[in-house]
C-alpha cells in the first residue's frame, strides 16, 4: 500500500461531533491538488460517512453512549480514500439480509446503506469478535499521481 496520508480519530456517540469528520475529509482530499470534481467528491464522501456514523450510533450502540474509531487513509495505486470504522456496539448488522429499497415507494428510514453504496465504490461490513468493522472506499480520479508519500 502506498499511503499518502493517514489519520485516526475516536468519536463519542454524539451526533454533534460528526462535524469534525468534514474537516478531516477535506484535509485529506486537499493533498490531491489535481483531484477531479473535488467538491463533488468531498460532498459525497462526507455524506456517506455521516450516514455510516449515524447508523453506528443508532443501531450498533442503540442510542447508548460509547465511542468508535474512524481511520482515514489516502492511498495511491490506485488513488483512493479508504475509511474504516471500528466499534464495540452491542448490535451487529446482517448485510446478507439487507435489500435494495423500493424507490417507487421509498421508505422514510432505511436508505443509509443504499445511499452509501451509490456514493462510494466499495462498502464492506464485517462483524468481529469486538463489534463491527465498516470499510468505505472511494476511487479518486486525478490528472496526475501525487508525488509526496507520508507514512
Amino acid at each position: 500500500m502506498n499511503r499518502i496520508a493517514s489519520k485516526t480519530i475516536v468519536l463519542p456517540t454524539q451526533l454533534e461531533r460528526l462535524v469534525e469528520l468534514e474537516q478531516i475529509v477535506a484535509d485529506m482530499l486537499a493533498r490531491l491538488p489535481n483531484l477531479q470534481e473535488a467538491e463533488i467528491v468531498n460532498y459525497n464522501v462526507v455524506l456517506a460517512l455521516h450516514e455510516l456514523c449515524v447508523n453506528i450510533m443508532k443501531h450498533a450502540f442503540a442510542g447508548e453512549e460509547g465511542k468508535f474509531t474512524v481511520v482515514f487513509d489516502l492511498q495511491c495505486d490506485p488513488t483512493r480514500i479508504q475509511i474504516d470504522t471500528h466499534d464495540n456496539g452491542k448490535r451487529t448488522f446482517d448485510m446478507n439480509g439487507w435489500q435494495t429499497p423500493d424507490l417507487e415507494e421509498p421508505p422514510i428510514h432505511g436508505l443509509g446503506i443504499f445511499l452509501m453504496r451509490q456514493l462510494m465504490d466499495t462498502v464492506e461490513y464485517t462483524a468481529t469478535a469486538d463489534g463491527n468493522h465498516w470499510r468505505l472506499i472511494k476511487l479518486l480520479k486525478t490528472t496526475s499521481e501525487p508525488s509526496e508519500t507520508i507514512s
